[in-house]
């Protein structure tokens, strides 16, 4: 019988597994020298761009704005006429929406109508002035007149050539005449009085008469300044009060509100070079210059500043506005109220 056969005779040697390459010194070297040149790069590019930017406050928190106007009517009542449509360019003073003035003329009449029954009063009281002029000088003559009168009889009666009745009736006539005088006085200062008083209510009811066409003219709410009219909300046939808000006017006139943080406004000073770009157009850079800084922060202007004698305070970097304005602006670029902005100050 045969003995089974060895399973070690059939196995094959397996090879011996590959010796680990030694590492190379130069290799790492090569690592080590090109991290260094590259912080190096870096710091030359760091470098480099401060010194570029020396002289040079920027910031992308930024927006055009505009001293927007809400229309609003002077007047109450309905709308009879939208004049124009939403997003129009509009002029200075074009009439924009119109009010029912239906009312308004009917005071305006009234107050006509009170103004000329004034002025009857007052030329009633002018006439009245007269007569009592003249009143006041017949008197004056007559007492005039009696005073000579009485003179003559008192040398009459010292010379016993007069009767004594009639120097009494002599001396009666002349105290007559003097009061008479004195009356004719009162009643033309009394005229007077009561012309100055017809005067100032002709005077009351043509000021009644310039207010109610005044308020007439303000059914007509017309643009304040040249423009676009947004968000334009008058619609025919709406009742409307004073002040009620009609649409928006976005003046032609814009600005730019740069806010800078605190630790950027040392240099910044009015009349400096500004670039600002805008995103809605980007590579086009505009020019203007700074007009302003503001007083404060924007924090110290909120709804609620913050109070830090509370305890909560927080050392945080506060942002300042900076506005400015343009040098020129393109005719072709609509500068809306709102678009953001990067801007570069030249302080140097």
């Amino acid at each position: 019988m045969t003995p089974p056969a060895d399973p070690r005779l059939h196995e094959v040697p397996s090879s011996p597994a590959p010796a680990a390459a030694p590492a190379r010194p130069g290799g790492r070297r090569r690592v080590l020298v090109g991290a260094v040149l590259a912080a190096l790069l870096v710091a030359i590019a760091l470098g480099a761009h401060a010194l570029l930017t020396r002289g040079e406050e920027s910031t992308d928190d930024a927006q055009v704005e505009a001293d927007v106007v809400a229309i609003a009517p002077r007047v109450a009542g309905p709308v009879a006429e939208v004049l124009v449509a939403d997003n129009a360019q509009v002029r200075q003073g074009q009439p924009l929406v119109r009010v029912d003035p239906a009312d308004y003329e009917v005071r305006v009449r009234q107050a006509e109508a009170e103004l000329a029954t004034a002025q009857a009063q007052a030329a009633a009281a002018e006439a009245q002035v007269s007569v009592a002029r003249a009143g006041v000088t017949r008197a004056e003559a007559e007492s005039e007149k009696a005073a000579l009168d009485l003179r003559r009889a008192e040398e009459l009666k010292a010379g016993d050539a007069i009767a004594a009745e009639r120097y009494d009736a002599t001396r009666i006539a002349g105290a007559t005449a003097r009061a008479g005088a004195g009356a004719n006085r009162a009643q033309y200062a009394a005229a007077l009085a009561s012309g100055e008083l017809a005067r100032a209510r002709v005077k009351a009811a043509q000021a009644a008469v310039d207010l109610a066409r005044l308020q007439r003219s303000y059914t007509e709410v017309r643009a304040p300044a040249s423009g676009r009219v947004s968000r334009l909300a008058a619609r025919v046939g709406q009742i409307v009060q004073p002040g009620q808000s009609l649409g928006q006017l976005v003046p032609d006139r814009t600005y730019v509100i740069a806010n800078f943080k605190e630790t950027q406004t040392g240099e910044i000073r009015p009349g400096q070079p500004v670039d600002v770009e805008i995103d809605a157009y980007g590579g086009r850079t505009l020019h203007g210059k700074v007009e302003s800084i503001s007083g404060g922060t924007g924090a110290r202007f909120a709804l609620l500043p913050p109070d830090n004698a509370s305890g909560n305070f927080v050392k945080v970097v506060e942002r300042v506005p900076v506005r400015i304005a343009w040098d020129a602006v393109p005719a072709d670029l609509p500068l809306r109220a709102g678009l953001s902005a990067f801007v570069t100050v030249h302080t140097r």
